[in-house]
């Protein structure tokens, strides 16, 4: 038989105590999150891929492994381990499948840019100093073609022999490699050498199982953990961080895969030259809020200054880049005003400057990682913000969301009135105008049709459809009637 415990005798802590413990507590953890800084990353990129991969760990357990000989029986590691077999078997049919047919263009992506971006100026005084021309005729203005170069050295006051671009002091290919080293040497710095990318890769699959199995688990332990007076209020905050997160990673995964699509059919119906390579540019500038789909402009213009449509031959250069840019300015537009409200809504309620700052701030920490984690890390920030500051004005810590302006239905709207009542009126004539011309086409048909039924029957036949028998019959009864005087 176990002795039972000793009571505990020992007095309660004094609010000093408390203090320096909570302080000893709290700088212990930040000298350990110094020291272990190198883990982080991998720490971060696991909790995020488990956060994506719940979903369909869930569907897994509840609608494939719910019947037959494991319905009865715990399984939610069995549905974490086929969930990864899932996405290995994704990422092994798109290696085997899309990587050898984008590789290409990829290559002739690589060898297209530098050179261009060497001699960008000489490329862009080259397009803008010939005339500007539509479907193969110049464009007039004043009485003369309009030359893009000879109007921006009038505006700027420079004379001819000199550069007004002043490009030649840029080494944009030195710059643009330093760049994409900026963003991708640290976001893949964790996983070192080869041997030690290995080690990481394992370690990182099995925080993901276990976080993926138990993560409800975790959260129950870190409320009940929790003062009951501030349970509710701890539900509340993760709640809060869950409509964020939720909203930012898997609405960007959606936006990502919708822009993507739509770049790659919108290239290649304009005719821009590496229409795939173009979309997954802007499928992934998509994780960087507010300016992601402004840099990708950049790419597509750059490929339609140095090349010709291949759908639409007469725009080269000049031409053709203005027209990739205007359309890509329009479908930002559509992304902003469509898409995001319905796939994002209003859920990180940033402003594009704080947007901005965080992202530059995210990219020199973490490269990459810093930039795709910086808008949501800056809303769960000012949601923890709004939390301490309405907890210290003694203010309610949760406020209601601001109502949204409301404004009239549109069907109210006297102009569309008169817009549905003309495009109405536009329908109905239309249509009365195509069921005239079906019945004229048809009345011409069946007039063609009896025309040649009417010639292909015997003279007889057709002597008779006239009534000429009919006709000479009654002649001679008529005529037999006179001479007798019956008639």
């Amino acid at each position: 038989m176990n002795p039972s415990p000793p009571p505990v005798t020992s007095p309660a802590w004094t609010g000093r105590t408390k203090r320096i413990v909570a302080f000893s507590i709290a700088l212990i953890i930040g000298l350990a999150l110094l020291r272990f800084s190198e883990t982080i990353p991998l720490v971060i990129v696991a909790v995020i891929l488990a956060y994506l991969l719940t979903p369909l760990a869930q569907w897994i357990d509840a609608r494939v492994l719910a019947f037959g000989p494991l319905a009865r029986r715990p399984h939610r590691g069995l549905s974490v381990l086929v969930t990864f077999a899932v996405v290995i078997a994704v990422i092994i049919v798109l290696i085997l499948v899309v990587v050898p047919a984008i590789t290409n263009q990829f290559e002739e992506f690589g060898s297209r840019i530098p050179p261009l971006l060497e001699n960008l100026g000489e490329t862009l005084e080259g397009a803008l100093s010939q005339p500007l021309t539509f479907n193969g005729e110049p464009i007039i203005i004043n009485g003369r073609p309009f030359i893009p170069l000879d109007s921006l050295r009038e505006i700027t006051g420079t004379p001819g022999n000199e550069d007004v671009l002043r490009l030649q002091d840029l080494n944009l290919v030195e710059a643009t490699q330093s760049f994409i080293n900026t963003l991708t040497l640290p976001a893949f710095s964790f996983l070192g050498g080869a041997l030690t990318a290995i080690v990481n890769i394992i370690f990182l699959l099995s925080m993901m199982f276990y976080l993926i199995r138990d993560g409800a688990v975790f959260i129950g332990h870190l409320v009940e953990a929790t003062p009951r007076s501030y349970r509710n209020d701890l539900r509340r905050v993760l709640y809060e961080l869950g409509q964020v997160w939720n909203a930012y990673l898997r609405g960007q995964l959606t936006l990502s895969l919708v822009m993507g699509i739509t770049v790659f059919l919108v290239a290649t119906l304009l005719g821009v030259p590496n229409p795939v390579i173009l979309g997954v540019i802007s499928g992934l500038l998509e994780f960087i809020p507010s300016i992601g789909s402004g840099l990708a402009i950049f790419p597509a213009a750059l490929l339609a200054l140095s090349s010709q449509s291949a759908t639409l031959p007469f725009l080269e250069g000049a031409p053709f880049a203005i027209v990739v840019v205007i359309v890509w300015a329009i479908l930002q537009n559509v992304e902003a005003i469509v898409l995001v409200p319905r796939i994002m809504g209003g859920s990180l309620n940033l402003h594009p400057f704080v947007v901005i700052v965080a992202v530059i701030i995210g990219a020199s920490l973490a490269g990459a990682l810093g930039v795709i984690l910086a808008a949501p890390s800056v809303a769960s920030l000012r949601i923890l913000g709004q939390y301490m500051y309405g907890k210290l004005l003694d203010q309610d810590p949760f406020p209601p969301p601001k109502p949204r302006p409301t404004y009239p239905p549109l069907q109210n709207s006297a102009l569309v009135r008169r817009g549905q009542a003309g495009s109405r009126w536009v329908v109905s004539g239309v249509r009365r105008a195509w069921q005239a011309e079906r019945f004229r086409a048809w009345r011409e048909r069946q007039q063609a049709y009896l025309s040649a039924r009417w010639r292909a029957q015997p003279e007889p036949m057709r002597r008779f459809f006239r009534g000429e028998p009919l006709r000479s019959f009654t002649t001679q009864v008529r005529d037999w009637l006179r001479r007798h005087d019956l008639a």
